[in-house]
């Protein structure tokens, strides 16, 4: 009697342990067109909006710049993220359960990760992008340029498309037993603990990495323009840009009188050549060593030349050639 009266606790005690476990309810009507709402609201102004950027960088000549590359490389990676992750949303939502399956599982796993690993490396290049435009606007003329940006977008995806293939591997569907159903879920297959240090690895490179750079080069940019503030009103731009021209005209009248005295030292080092090291020949060009790399050309026609400097005065020469 004993032994059966124990059997029979143990049957109960699995039916409860069946029950508490095969609790399996729907979601709440509020919950369902809540969460419904809020995501084909967020997704589709930002779906949008993305498609909307791309399209005008693509279609409008004068719009493709550096910057507006990086755009484009950051609207795509947002794109992927929204559909990768509003889509399974809503019918998680509605269904409670996985619909895509293994196959599903895999890519959009692995295409949620790839667009928030892109968008992060994207904006991380976009910022150095502009802290060289900024502080360093000579270099920004050769190597802020159109071809090196699609170069480092084209490094920046083909190395987060590398590094997310590992989720292939991570990643399996497992059947949850329930009273009134079977559920399917994507998740890991193993314990959450052992996935600690790639979590940890992409928190490092995806995340810690681009805030301390942006950080620190948003730091320089801002101390840049405080250093150099923007006039305030156009009159004090006027005066700013008269004061500027006037300084750079008397530069250039000091640069064009030291051109013209270094030009008369030249013809007079052409005057004392000998004929010897002249020859007879029709003419002969040759560069004076002046601050501003003025060239100075002798055509000789007829025992005669003239020549030239960047200061646009010019000065006759004559017997150089026989």
């Amino acid at each position: 009697m004993e032994n059966i009266t124990s059997v029979v606790e143990l049957f109960n005690n699995s039916l409860n342990r069946t029950e508490e476990v095969g609790r399996m309810p729907p979601n709440p009507l509020e919950y369902q067109v809540v969460t419904i709402l809020l995501v084909m609201l967020i997704c589709g102004v930002g779906i949008a909006g993305n498609v909307m950027v791309v399209l005008v960088v693509l279609k409008t000549k004068h719009m493709r710049t550096p910057t507006n590359c990086y755009l484009v490389s950051l609207a795509i990676a947002d794109l992927i993220v929204l559909l990768a992750a509003g889509l399974p949303n809503i019918t998680e939502s509605v269904v409670a359960s996985w619909v895509y399956g293994y196959v599903g599982c895999l890519f959009i796993t692995y295409l949620q990760y790839l667009g928030i690993n892109a968008s992060s490396c994207s904006i991380t290049a976009f910022t150095i992008e502009r802290y060289i435009a900024i502080c360093h606007p000579i270099k920004a003329q050769f190597i802020c340029t159109v071809s090196r940006a699609k170069k480092i977008i084209a490094f920046v995806w083909a190395f987060t498309s590398v590094y997310c293939v590992m989720w292939f591997f991570l990643l399996d569907i497992k059947q949850i037993q329930h009273a009134n159903g079977i559920q399917v879920v994507c998740d890991y297959k193993v314990s959450r603990n052992h996935y600690l240090p790639i979590y940890f690895l992409d928190f490092t490179i995806f995340y810690v990495i681009p805030l301390f750079l942006a950080t620190v080069l948003y730091g320089l940019i801002a101390r840049i323009l405080f250093l150099n503030p923007i006039p305030s009103t156009p009159q004090d731009t006027a005066n700013n840009s008269i004061h500027k021209g006037r300084a750079s005209a008397s530069k250039m009248s000091c640069r064009r009188n030291k051109g013209a005295q270094s030009s008369r030292k030249q013809v007079k080092t052409v005057h004392e050549l000998p004929s010897s090291v002249t020859g007879p020949a029709s003419f002969i060009v040759f560069h004076c060593s002046v601050p501003d790399f003025m060239h100075v050309h002798l055509a000789l026609a007829s025992g005669k030349g003239t020549a030239f400097d960047n200061s646009g005065a010019y000065h006759w020469v004559t017997g150089v050639f026989k």
